[in-house]
């Protein structure tokens, strides 16, 4: 999961919000400078990674990615799961995506001072240019790739693989519907409410 994934499973606890907002950013050497609400977060983010990797579907998804980006079909799988999660937002949730990622917003702001320094940029470049709404659509989950591989020197870039999504769209839909499925009821989140 990529962050619309790991926001949404830490329900409406705002410093679990923030923790699985930032476990990305913060080693074991220094979770110790988090509250224990934020260090939950931290563990719940590291939770939701393993049982996303280790998935049977996560498996076969990548399986279908990897012979054009090998290591980087983990990054690129955990992009296409918060697309269907955005692109089917009022559907799978009890809001509207501009009405939670506008609160989603306005929470991390008011905690931006606890985050660490890297965390803080993805939080401003987050915002800034609307990732959490470009999800929604595969050609910003392209522009987001492309914008991720630039950053790599010597590597091909990861927008491509949005070409194989669109050819197996209806199979990615399915597969991971089923998979958030039992995301959620393994994380105890009764169907899809935030």
């Amino acid at each position: 999961m990529n962050y619309l994934g790991h926001l949404i499973l830490s329900g409406t606890n705002e410093e679990l919000m923030v923790g699985n907002f930032i476990g990305d950013h913060v080693t074991n050497k220094t979770l110790s400078q988090f509250s224990l609400a934020v260090q939950n977060g931290i563990h719940l983010h590291r939770k939701i990674d393993i049982f996303t990797d280790t998935h049977s579907i996560s498996r076969s998804l990548r399986g279908i990615l990897f012979k054009e980006h090998r290591h980087r079909s983990r990054v690129i799988l955990d992009l296409f799961y918060d697309h269907f999660l955005a692109a089917d937002f009022d559907e799978l949730t009890s809001t509207s995506l501009p009405l939670y990622t506008e609160n989603i917003y306005q929470i991390l702001a008011s905690h931006l001072e606890t985050m660490p320094i890297s965390a803080q940029k993805y939080y401003t470049a987050m915002r800034k240019y609307g990732w959490l709404e470009q999800y929604a659509q595969t050609n910003g989950i392209r522009s987001i790739l492309h914008a991720m591989s630039s950053r790599r020197q010597n590597t091909t870039s990861m927008g491509s693989s949005v070409d194989i999504l669109e050819d197996q769209y209806l199979h990615f839909k399915t597969q991971s519907h089923v998979f958030f499925k039992d995301l959620f009821a393994h994380f105890s989140k009764p169907k899809y409410h935030i």
